[in-house]
């Protein structure tokens, strides 16, 4: 029986975060009142003259940078002939002889394990405006339309919907730490497209079947997963796989059939005769050096050498830039690694996601939570007052030594005191006692109650506990 192996290759579209278009200084912006932000260049209007963003340039250098590709040294501009219901002019600007980057190559992780897809090429080119479909009409807004659009189209290594998602999770990751696009895949920053082949074990690339409208990483793998069955069946039924574009229809979880499959020539690309080449310099190029960070896997497992926190709490520090920052400004500030893992994890997290604000936006600054911390830490405050101070902090924007002092909320260190009380708790209510005896561990919870209502809550819990099996023996 014949085996088959499938060969994904992705195109990804990114807009870059530049305030202006790519070859205008109309607003780049999401959601404004459609055809606000137009004008003659990104309308097409004849005799007009397009000017390249040099932003829109340094961040897609900085892409290639961090995709490991060869920079060009001479990159130029084409355009691409092809009828573009939302885009008046009836071509696009995009770089098809000689793109920003070429031959990369970028790692992710699946399951533990690391694997490498290579990049074919980063090309630069403005987006198409949008298109509305109202019953019999359509709507075109074309405040889109020459918007600063990033392609990185990858080498055909990837098998499985599992490893599309992964790569696509972790190409996200690093285009939001780099600073250059948001990745909302729902208003469209990052839109990706796949290319799915299945042929014979050991035969190479079989017909390539182009897939669009996979808006969500779920739906990438599913629809890339029930593209490749579907070309297996085929197969095996002894049929040909027509190379062909198909649309993934997320409601009924299928691709179906769209149109066939363009070529480059198909395109007529010739070179933008307006636009002249870039030739970046070693100034231009020392600060894209400067604009390059630390990315998500290698800070990943720099987070686990350095601070000694297991890969769980590293992946989930590492996912956003702004999260791992804060927790390496709260270490900086004396907090122990692992204890700021876990509640910037917990506590933290829970705070930010109720208020909807990222760490930096957020009343608990890196010292206040590195000074909440070292008090846990040396037994100045419990576990329960720090929650309690956590919690304060956020609701009324205070220091948390000036909250703790304000409320009395030193944890108590008269060991003494604490059990005698928990003595007498125990000799006022016998028949609680007999049940903990009994193996009956909830009524635990009324004796430390009363106890930590006694002490106005400054009662180290865990030494109530240890009290408690005392007496109880």
């Amino acid at each position: 029986m014949a085996t088959y192996e499938s060969f994904i290759g992705l195109e990804i579209h990114i807009h870059l975060q530049t305030k202006s278009k790519l070859f205008c200084s109309c607003r780049a912006h999401y959601g404004d009142q459609p055809n606000t932000n137009v004008c003659p260049v990104c309308l097409g209007y004849p005799g007009v003259l397009p000017a390249a963003n040099k932003e829109a340039v340094k961040q897609s250098f900085l892409v290639c940078r961090a995709l490991n590709c060869a920079l060009a040294e001479r990159g130029t501009f084409d355009r691409k002939n092809y009828f573009y219901p939302d885009m008046s002019k009836n071509y696009q600007i995009s770089q098809f002889h000689s793109p920003f980057g070429t031959d990369g190559w970028v790692e992710f992780e699946l399951n533990g394990e690391v694997q490498r897809v290579g990049i074919h090429d980063v090309h630069l080119e403005e987006d198409a405006g949008k298109m509305i479909h109202e019953g019999s009409r359509s709507l075109i807004d074309y405040n889109r339309a020459g918007s600063s659009l990033l392609e990185i189209v990858t080498q055909p290594d990837l098998k499985t919907g599992e490893e599309a998602e992964a790569f696509l999770q972790t190409f996200r990751r690093m285009v939001r730490y780099l600073g250059v696009c948001d990745g909302n895949m729902e208003e469209g920053s990052l839109r990706c497209d796949a290319n799915v082949s299945v042929n014979t074990q050991g035969d190479g690339l079989g017909s390539k079947v182009e897939i669009k409208n996979m808006n969500s990483f779920r739906f990438v793998r599913k629809a890339l997963n029930y593209e490749i069955k579907r070309q297996r069946k085929a197969l095996k039924a002894g049929k040909t796989v027509t190379q062909e574009t198909r649309l993934w229809d997320e409601d009924k979880n299928v691709s179906l059939g769209m149109r066939t499959k363009e070529h480059a020539h198909d395109y007529r690309y010739f070179p933008e005769p307006d636009l002249p080449p870039f030739i970046p310099d070693a100034t231009f190029l020392q600060q894209v050096d400067a604009a390059m960070v630390e990315l998500p896997l290698s800070r990943k497992k720099r987070l686990t050498e350095q601070y000694g926190v297991n890969t769980e709490q590293a992946a989930y520090l590492c996912d956003e830039k702004d999260t791992a920052d804060y927790f390496e400004a709260v270490v900086a500030h004396g907090a122990e690694p692992k204890l700021t893992a876990k509640w910037i994890m917990g506590n933290v997290a829970k705070q930010l996601n109720r208020l909807g604000v990222g760490p930096y936006e957020s009343p608990m600054t890196a010292e206040r939570l590195a000074s909440l911390l070292q008090m846990l830490a040396n037994g100045t405050i419990h576990g329960n007052i720090a929650q309690n101070v956590l919690d304060a902090v956020f609701e009324e924007d205070a220091d948390p030594e000036t909250i703790i002092e304000s409320r009395g909320w030193q944890a108590s260190t008269d060991n003494s005191e604490i059990e005698a009380l928990v003595k007498a708790v125990m000799e006022e209510n016998p028949q609680v006692v007999e049940k903990i005896q009994a193996g009956d561990n909830k009524p635990r919870g009324f004796i430390v109650g009363q106890i930590m209502k006694a002490t106005d809550g400054t009662a180290d819990p865990q030494l109530i506990q240890s009290l408690i099996d005392k007496y109880a023996q």
